[in-house]
This record gives structure tokens, sequence and C-alpha cells, in this order.
């Protein structure tokens, strides 16, 4: 038994003090406040009482990063198997993994590991989350031990932290090194250039390149697409420099990238490659896209004094390399499907968190009709794509053939399946139609299956939820039985549109036998066909479902990425309501909000022949609208985020321009309109620089204030807002707080993983914000090149540190797992202990039937007792004693004279009773008092 607070026990002087100051009225009512009081201070002690060990927890933590070698996954399932065996009865084995993040793959229970399933990614090693991670699965009372599968290289926080949580909590980190081979690595050990260079600078291109052994390497320096050196040089054993030179451009940013190879196999070939971004400062141009055709409004732009690049919609990236070199983006009668579903999230976040400019113009591929509706950059711009019912000219009926076949059960990165994304899309198609509309819906295995037959949108919630109920079943999907339902389906509509919309996969369309003929039979009675594959234009049927829509006269659009499916069925329903772009010359007047995007107001504007039908967002800033009976928006502006949007409905230059084409002020009003999006030079004003430097994989992000200056500019503290993606993914955006690292400087760190580039912009409340160049890692952190038994050593010391060692036979671990004593504290016991004494003592104060029960108790005890029938042994009284004691010459005991015995009464006189019952009158009295 234990004290954790034993200084309680001082009350026990003033306890002993009460009960001799204070005596109890009797004995029983002493006992019970006695045996309170003492459970009482017990229970402040904080007693607790020593059990028997439980079972013990081992984590094994298996690193699964890049830095690992091939195999290291089947290594690190046979290592748990191991484990698991040598396991004891009662002990439990639970299994974290971690690179990027960190996992439980096995919570602490008794069963087989079943294998690595967690999505962690593989750019980094986070070794010490994992060490969070698997401490918080050892129980407070459990003994435990963490035994660590990697090859000793961890990124992010330093190991020594959650290494001393461990070693304070008496889990020792046992370890296993499973490293990969570093004989014949050449690497790129580091790439080195400014930050940022003035337009028109040279500066050095640094490259140390690391070889085991003295050979001949080629190298190859590329900027953006366009390589400026090439070459071959002798390289000695260790670490030797290549020098490169080159000039900066007018303003933007550009990605160099250096690959080495040497003469023999190299074992890591993923530090052979390295990158590295370069800023240049000055104010950033205007990137105008166009769908590929030329155009004569860069033209416009160019002579209206803007500093801009064109390029084709294909020619472009999308990247946070891209962008960040661009002070806007227009986009010109460019189709969404063009850009991309990972392109348009981008090109958002880059908007709303960095501060760019996003300006759109109209026409046949632009809006609602080139795919806008419902796409990642719709939230941002100040004009919305519906299709409103007051606004439809002719009713539609629609009919949605689903392809639910096995492989629609597979999972997007997000967990859902593919299937449940199609039945978003064609929910998507049914809310944007009205009373006036016709809808139905077939879902096409082997066979097809009528999910919502074609009528009425009167009550669209019950058709939604027999739509979102579609599940895959399993097989393929047979295109020439869908046609024919979708076919059969909608012939006895009588919609002024009839449509089909086909979802297919690409790679998984069978038995199309005579599909000519059900889509000719289609065009012929005015049905159109479009298709949605999921899949690529070089897939096995793509060129099939090409057919189909092509015979259909419909469109034909394909997408890998199932959560472009809803944008892309609103699309389709864009294009055949018909009501999304007006192909009409309509007059269009200036209002009030022209004077805020440029300076001087328009008292007249021409006809424009034609313009994609619109709304006005509320808080937007309406410049131009159309006198027709739609009074449409042509230009809005607003302020979207940290950045710009502009859309002008109208097309720039195209068929549909109108007379705008021949206005001699067409130039300038364009220039006014990219020049207010690009918005103006991005800066924080005199007395504050902003600076940022990539130091061991971190971006330490510096905000320098005047140290002349009177009293701080700014009343809150700056906010850096972060945008990081990798190649190929969407931006994500982080937001951090900076912090003062002294009296005249601002600091915030951003750590870099893997392949990821990151934009900064910093925010100062009351002054404006500024966007900083792009920055990335040459390459992943576990490329890295390192010394044979580097990391071995590491982890030697790691295990020292905290009382472990290295496993060459995993099942000892159990053997060395120690037993913790559990302690169980008696407190809440003890308490309920006093306050069940403390009700008796009451309880015997108010009626003394404890004490009556208690004598009665022992009155019955004592009377049922046995007497006993031996004689005892005589015992000489007092006077026999004294005579045995006279002298020799006393007369004998008969001849002595007896003393004579006091009469004994048998009845208690009358006085005596008075007395007794009095003085039992006087205690009960007395005791009633003092309840």
């Amino acid at each position: 038994m234990t004290l954790t607070d034993p200084f309680w026990l001082i009350l026990l002087i003033p306890w002993a003090m009460s009960l001799w100051l204070w005596r109890m009225p009797s004995r029983l009512l002493l006992v019970l406040r006695s045996m309170g009081l003492a459970a009482l201070f017990l229970a402040l002690c904080g007693v607790s009482v020593v059990l028997p060990g439980r079972s013990g927890t081992v984590v094994l933590v298996a690193d699964r990063s890049l830095s690992m070698p091939p195999d290291s996954a089947a290594l690190e399932k046979e290592a748990a198997d191991l484990v698991y065996a040598a396991m004891p009865p009662g002990d439990k084995l639970a299994v974290v993994s971690f690179a990027e993040t960190a996992a439980v793959e096995q919570s602490p229970q008794a069963s087989r590991f079943a294998g690595f399933s967690a999505e962690v990614g593989r750019d980094a090693s986070r070794m010490a989350d994992a060490f969070d991670l698997a401490l918080s699965l050892i129980g407070k009372d459990e003994s435990g031990r963490i035994l660590l599968l990697s090859d000793g290289q961890w990124t992010g926080r330093d190991v020594a932290a959650p290494a001393a949580r461990a070693a304070a909590a008496g889990v020792a980190i046992d370890y296993r090194a499973i490293e990969r081979s570093a004989a014949g690595d050449l690497a790129v050990e580091r790439f080195q250039a400014p930050e940022s260079v003035l337009p028109g600078e040279s500066f050095m291109i640094t490259a140390w390149i690391s070889s085991p052994i003295g050979q001949r390497i080629a190298y190859e320096l590329r900027r953006g697409g366009r390589r400026i050196s090439q070459g071959t040089t002798a390289v000695p054993s260790g670490t030797s420099r290549l020098l490169f030179r080159d000039t900066a451009g007018q303003s933007g940013s550009s990605e160099y990238v250096l690959e080495v190879k040497g003469e023999g196999e190299d074992p890591v070939p993923g530090n052979n490659r390295a990158r590295l971004l370069v800023g240049t400062m000055g104010a950033k141009p205007l990137l105008c896209v166009h769908p590929g055709k030329a155009s004569a409004l860069p033209g416009l732009l160019a002579k209206g004094g803007l500093n801009l690049e064109s390029k084709a919609a294909a020619e472009c990236q999308w990247t946070l390399e891209e962008l960040g070199g661009y002070s806007a983006v227009l986009l010109e009668n460019t189709s969404a499907n063009l850009i991309g579903h990972v392109g348009m999230e981008n090109l958002s976040a880059w908007v709303a968190k960095s501060g760019g400019g996003l300006m759109l113009t109209g026409g046949r591929d632009g809006y609602g009709s080139g795919g806008y509706f419902k796409s990642p950059i719709e939230p941002i711009l100040p004009v919305s794509m519906e299709l409103r019912r007051e606004h439809r000219k002719l009713s539609l009926a629609i009919v949605v053939v689903l392809d639910r076949s096995g492989s629609m059960a597979m999972r997007t990165p997000d967990g859902r399946a593919k299937m449940d994304l199609a039945d978003l899309a064609t929910a998507e198609v049914l809310n944007m139609l009205g009373p006036m509309d016709q809808f139905g819906c077939i879902a096409v295995d082997s066979a097809p299956h009528e999910i919502v037959p074609l009528s009425d949108v009167v009550d669209k919630e019950p058709m939604r939820r027999k739509i979102l109920q579609i599940d895959s079943l399993g097989g393929g999907i047979f295109i020439y039985e869908a046609l024919v339902a979708g076919a059969r389906m909608i012939a006895p509509a009588k919609a002024g549109t009839r449509h089909i919309i086909l979802f297919a996969d690409a790679s998984d369309s069978e038995h199309p036998e005579d599909w000519a003929t059900v889509v000719g039979s289609c065009a012929k009675a005015g049905i159109t066909v479009s298709v949605v594959g999921l899949g690529t234009e070089r897939d096995c049927d793509a060129g099939l479902l090409k057919d189909i829509a092509r015979r259909g006269r419909g469109q034909c659009m394909f997408t890998e990425n199932s959560q472009e499916l809803p944008r892309l069925f609103a699309q389709d329903t864009c294009v055949v309501a018909r009501s999304a772009f007006i192909d009409e010359a309509t007059a269009v007047r200036p209002s009030g909000g022209m004077i805020s995007i440029r300076q001087q107001p328009l008292d007249a504007f021409p006809r424009i022949g034609g313009y994609n039908l619109c709304y006005l967002r509320p808080s937007a800033n309406l410049a131009l609208v159309t006198q027709d009976e739609y009074r449409a928006p042509v230009l809005a502006s607003w302020q979207a985020g940290l950045g710009r949007s502009l859309c002008y409905t109208g097309e720039a230059d195209g068929k549909y321009t109108g007379a705008v084409a021949g206005w001699k002020g067409a130039g300038d009003f364009f220039a006014s309109l990219a020049r207010w999006t690009a918005g103006k030079a991005q800066g924080l004003g005199p007395g504050i620089v902003a600076t940022q430097e990539l130091r061991n994989g971190v971006c330490r992000v510096e905000l320098h204030l005047d140290p002349a200056r009177s009293p701080t500019p700014f009343a809150r503290l700056p906010q850096l807002t972060t945008l990081c993606a990798r190649p190929g993914e969407r931006a994500v955006a982080r937001t951090t707080r900076m912090s003062w690292s002294s009296p005249d400087c601002l600091l915030a760190e951003i750590p870099l993983a893997g392949s990821e580039t990151i934009l900064n912009s910093v925010e100062v409340p009351g002054i404006g914000q500024t966007a900083l160049s792009p920055i990335c890692l040459p390459y992943s952190p576990e490329w890295v090149p390192r010394k044979p038994g580097q990391g071995a050593a590491a982890l030697e010391r790691l295990a020292k540190a905290t009382g472990g060692s290295q496993r060459l036979n995993l099942s000892d671990v159990w053997q060395e797992l120690p037993r913790k004593p559990r302690y169980a504290a008696m407190a809440p016991t003890l308490l309920l202990i006093a306050i069940a004494l403390l009700l008796l003592e009451v309880f015997e104060r108010r009626t003394g039937l404890l004490q009556i029960a208690v004598k009665s108790s022992l009155r019955r005890r004592f009377a049922r007792s046995p007497r006993r029938t031996d004689t005892p042994r005589a015992v000489p009284d007092r006077q026999d004693r004294a005579a045995q004691s006279l002298p020799a010459s006393a007369p004998p005991a008969s001849e002595r004279p007896r003393p004579e015995k006091p009469a004994v009464t048998s009845k208690i006189s009358d006085e005596n009773r008075e007395d007794a019952l009095s003085q039992a009158r006087q205690r009960a009295r007395r005791r009633m008092e003092r309840s």
C-alpha cells in the first residue's frame, strides 16, 4: 500500500484532540466516528494498493518511405509474423506504419497482422509522429516496448522529444536496421542558385556531384522544356562541382532541371535528377490562353501597353511553378476540358489564396457551354451559370443510361466509389430540369434496369433517392442493350428536345452488336446522343464511344478523374438546353459599375453578336448589361479572396463578336479590363521587406521591418498563406501566423515534402499583401545520399537513449518486456465508506436503535451459551489462605469463630429504583441535546 499525498496525515492531531475534548455519549458512536474519519483521511492521502502486473504491448513501427529497399514491405510483414508467433498468452501486438504521415495498421490485439493497407504517402519519414502514435497505444498502467523497422533516416520533427517521453514512461525502443544498398550511388548532392534575380541579370547555377568512384559522367541542364547545357566530364571519388551560367528573363519564374548519369548502374536513381526554381523580380506578365486557333485579342492587349504572353491551352501545365510567374490569366473562349479538373483547382486556389487575377471571355466554348458550370472555377466568378426555367424556350426530355458494371465499384482517392460519383452526376442533371421537362434513368450491366421511368419533373426528391441508390453489381456494360433501352424510353416523349446521355467505361464496353442502326434511328427521330467515357481517348473502346456520339450528333467527353463526372453531365445538359448561349445580336448599355474598372466612363457600347447567358451574383459589380428580355450581365467583376475575377460574357474575337470587332476603342477597352484583373504591382510599401530561404528542407519566410520605424505598422500579426502541390495534384492551401524572431523581424517556417512546390503569399493587415516566388526541393529527401552504416548508427544511438537494443532475433522482444505493477486507487471506495459511516452515526444519534440492537444481540448470545457441568477445582478463599499463613501454635480453623455474613436482599428498594430511572432520563436528554 502507498500514499500519494501523505501530508494529509497531519490532520490526525486535531482529530485526536477533538475526540478527547468532545467525548462521545456512547462507545458505539465513538467507533463510528473514528472509522468514518479514518476512511476520510486515508482517501485524502491517496491510498493505493499494489496489484499484480497485467499483460504488456509490443508496438511494431514500420518505415514505408521511399528511402527503404524495394522489398521492405515484405520484410516488415515477415517480421510482424515472427513477433506474433512468439507472443505469450495475454500479451498484445500493435502495428504502426509511417512515411509522410503515421497510421495505425493494427490496434493492440492478440491476432495475426493482415498486412499494410493505410495510405501514408512515401515522400517523407515522419518517425517522430510514429513514436507519438505508438506511445498512445500503450496503456498508462501497462508495460510496453517499441520495435522499430527502419533505415534510420527521418524527416520533419526531431525524434529526440518522443524518445525522451518513451524513456520516461519506461518504454524501450528496439530496432532492426533495413537499409538499401548505397554502393555505386551517383547523386546530385546539392543544386543551388539565387532565389530571385533582376530581369536580364546573369547568375550562376552550382551543382555538387557525389560519386563513390572516379568516373566519367554525362549531364544535361534544362530550363523549362529547353536544353541550355549538355556534355560529359570526369569527376573524382567524393564530391565535385559543376558550374553553369544563365541570364534571367523579363519576369516570372523559371524551372531548372539537372540530370546526371554515370558509367555503371545506379542503385538509387532518384537522386540523379534535381530541380530548382529561380524567380525574376519586377512586374509579372499576363498569360493569355486561347483554345489553339489564332486570335486578335493578344495583339489588341499588346497595343494597349500590356506585358503579356500568349499560349494555347494545350501548352499550359497549370502548376504553381507556372502560375506563380504571372500576374493574371485570361481564358479566351477556352473549354474547361482543355484545362482539366486539377488545372482548374490550381487556378482557383491561385486566385483566391495567392492574389492572382482571372478574366474570362465568352463564346461557344466558354461559361456553361464550355463546361464551367459546377467546375472548381465557378465559385470565384462574379456570375453564375445555372439554367433558369423562366429563360427556357423549349422543353427538354433527357434519359441517362448509366454503366454499373464491376469497374464502377472501384474507389477514388477520396474513398468514394465511381458509381457514387456517377449517381451524383445523374442527380445533377435532374436538378437542372424543371416542371416543363421530362427525365428518366436506366442502369445497365449485362441487361438494362429501369431506375426512374420517363416522367415529368414535378417531384424531384423520390427520383433523386432512387438515383443515389444505384450500386455496381458486377459484369460489363452491354452497349447495344443500353442504347436500345434508352431509345425505347425516350421515344414517346413530347418535349421539343430529346436527348440521351450514355455513361460507359472506355475500356470495358462489351457487345456493341448493331449499335449503328439504333443510333441512326435515333438521329432520324430527332433524338441526340452524347457519351461520357470514364477513361482516355487511348483506351480500347474509346473509338466506339466516339462513333456513337458522332452519329448521335452529340458530345463525347472523356475523363480519368471520376470527380469530374458531375461537371461533364451538367455541361452536356447546358449545351442541349440551348439556352446557355444567345446567338443573336444584342444591344448593351454601360452601368455605373464601369467606373470601378476603368477610369474613363463609357457613354455607349457597340452591339454584340452573341453572349453566354449568366446571372449576376450578389455583391458583384455590374459594368455592362444587355437590353433584351434577360437583362443579363455582359461585364461583371468582384474581389475573389486575395485576387480579382472578371467576366466578359461576349466573344472577344470570333463569329459572335458583333460590332465590337470594328470599334476603335476595342483595344483600349479590353486592355483596361486586363489591367484591372492583374491589379496593382504587389508590394508592402517602404520599410517592410519579405524574403524566403530554403534551409534543411524548410522554407523560412522572414518579414524585415525598418529598425528606425516609429510604432509597429500593424495591429495584428502578419499572415502567411501557402499553396502546396505536387506534379499532377491539386493545390492545398495552408495558413500560418508569423511570429517575432527578433525586434525587427517576423518569421514563419514551412516544411517541404518530396516533390511538392509551395507558393507563399504574405498578408500584412492594413498594408497589403505580396506573393513570393515558388520554391521547391531538389528532389525527395528520401533520396538524399548517405554513407554506408549511417542509418544503423543513428538507430543505435536512439536505442541506447531509451534502454533498447538491436534485435537480431525478433522473438526475444517478449522476454525483455517489463511487467509493471499496477496501483489501484482506493480513494473512491474509502469516500463511500466514510459517507456510509456518517449516515449510520446520524441514524444512531436520532434513534439509538443501533445500540439497543447491539445490546440485545449480546444478551441473546450470552443467554444461549451452555453452563459448565464439570466440577470446578477448589480454590481456597481468603480465610483459608490466611489460615495457612498462621503460625503453627494457632488454633485450628474449626475452633476459630466464623465471621457473620451480611444479609442478601433479594429485591431493590423503591428509593434505588427511582435513582436509576432518573439517571437514565438524564442520559437520554443529554443525548438528544447533542444530536
